[in-house]
């Protein structure tokens, strides 16, 4: 763990070194430490970071022997205090016309799959008690590999499902619709399996794997 500014952009020479990087970490069962990442959080309640990992893409049945790749370089929120989930929503939900303010206001969180550890950033799957890192996006850019070579979302469409393939090629729009609710709104939380992340920048420390 070193002090380190993150400020490059996801280049394919980075990606290509993510999965790298990625793939000798799976052979040798290594994950990214979730007691480092307490630490560097450790000192606010929240902080901005950079992440960058990797991700498998499912494929359609007929093409389940095509490696697809997907790595990802995020600016997200990480939290080592509670976040107001629900409240964020009913902030962000409030400045989207579309809704119904009423729906805004009973706006709920749901039960989710995992329990939040003392870190809030870091949860427990319930069952499977793999770690994850719970995070808020603010923007982020992917490049897609076919068999390690880069492919764009077109190329990576075709090996899909009729809907994987449909939502990929969607414009991007960072406006989440909760159905149970029917509210529209821009608070978008993610949970990402520490085996699949590379490394994390935040607060002037760079953890990685």
């Amino acid at each position: 763990m070193h002090n380190t500014k993150n400020t490059t952009m996801l280049t394919l020479q980075n990606a290509q070194h993510a999965l790298n990087v990625h793939a000798s970490a799976n052979v040798n069962a290594v994950t990214l430490n979730a007691q480092a990442i307490s630490n560097v959080l450790a000192s606010k309640a929240s902080t901005f970071a950079s992440i960058v990992y990797v991700t498998q893409v499912a494929t359609s049945a007929k093409h389940k022997h095509v490696n697809i790749q997907k790595v990802t370089k995020a600016n997200v929120q990480l939290f080592n205090t509670n976040f107001a989930y629900a409240q964020a929503v009913q902030k962000s939900a409030s400045a989207i016309s579309a809704n119904n303010t009423s729906n805004v206001q009973a706006f709920t969180a749901q039960a989710n799959y995992f329990t939040h550890t003392n870190c809030y950033s870091i949860v427990k799957h319930n069952t499977s008690n793999a770690l994850y890192l719970y995070t808020s996006f603010n923007n982020a850019k992917s490049i897609y590999f076919i068999n390690n070579v880069q492919a764009t979302k077109q190329q990576v469409a075709q090996y899909l499902t009729a809907s994987a393939s449909a939502k990929l090629l969607q414009n991007d729009n960072n406006v989440v619709h909760n159905a149970t609710h029917n509210v529209l709104h821009t608070v978008n939380v993610r949970t990402i399996a520490l085996a699949n992340i590379v490394s994390i920048v935040a607060n002037k420390q760079h953890i990685s794997v």
